[in-house]
């Protein structure tokens, strides 16, 4: 019945100052490579050699990372742990700091007005910070959405990310665009 388990978010509220590597946690693991279940962890800043340890501890099972605070060494974990994706979700959008930030915004329209004015510039830095990651490891990263507060998931507000979204992937390379957009995420779920 479950796919995974998490979002495990180590940045803020009751897990602040818990580590990934916590024994509640490590027991989770455990449970999730019993049952080939992925787990989601958004991380926070300073952990990243626990990150490395839990990895190693458990190579059968696919973690899915996300959140700033890990994009900096993803593609170096990447590169040394084969059981390691990224979701690249709010970062596309809100790829210009202070800017059309999804979770900075005030109000919906707030939100559509600075993403409408500075589209072009948001799409330009997200292709320039992402692009070469993900053709670096074309089947490790995965599209997602990530939204929270009630007027995140406004039709208007869909549409607006979803757009940007499509013209970001539309810069990948034609071999790529698939499996970032879907595929890659199919698969995680799927293998077992």
């Amino acid at each position: 019945f479950f796919k995974g388990i998490g979002e495990f978010g180590m940045y803020k509220g009751s897990l602040k100052g818990i580590g990934p590597d916590d024994p509640e946690f490590m027991a989770i693991y455990k449970i999730a490579a019993e049952h080939h279940l992925v787990v989601m962890i958004h991380p926070d800043l300073g952990q990243q050699q626990i990150i490395e340890k839990i990895l190693g501890a458990y190579p059968t099972v696919k973690f899915l990372f996300h959140g700033d605070e890990i994009d900096p060494y993803i593609t170096t974990l990447m590169g040394i742990y084969p059981n390691v994706y990224y979701s690249i979700d709010t970062q596309l959008v809100n790829a210009i700091p202070h800017i059309a930030n999804l979770y900075g915004a005030d109000s919906k329209e707030q939100y559509l007005t600075e993403l409408a004015d500075n589209k072009d510039k948001i799409l330009s830095t997200s292709v320039q910070k992402w692009k070469p990651r993900i053709e670096q490891f074309p089947d490790r990263f995965v599209w997602g959405t990530d939204r929270a507060f009630t007027w995140h998931f406004n039709p208007e507000v869909t549409t607006a990310i979803d757009e940007v979204s499509r013209k970001f992937i539309a810069q990948l390379d034609p071999s790529v665009q698939e499996k970032y957009a879907y595929k890659n995420a199919e698969r995680l779920v799927a293998e077992r």
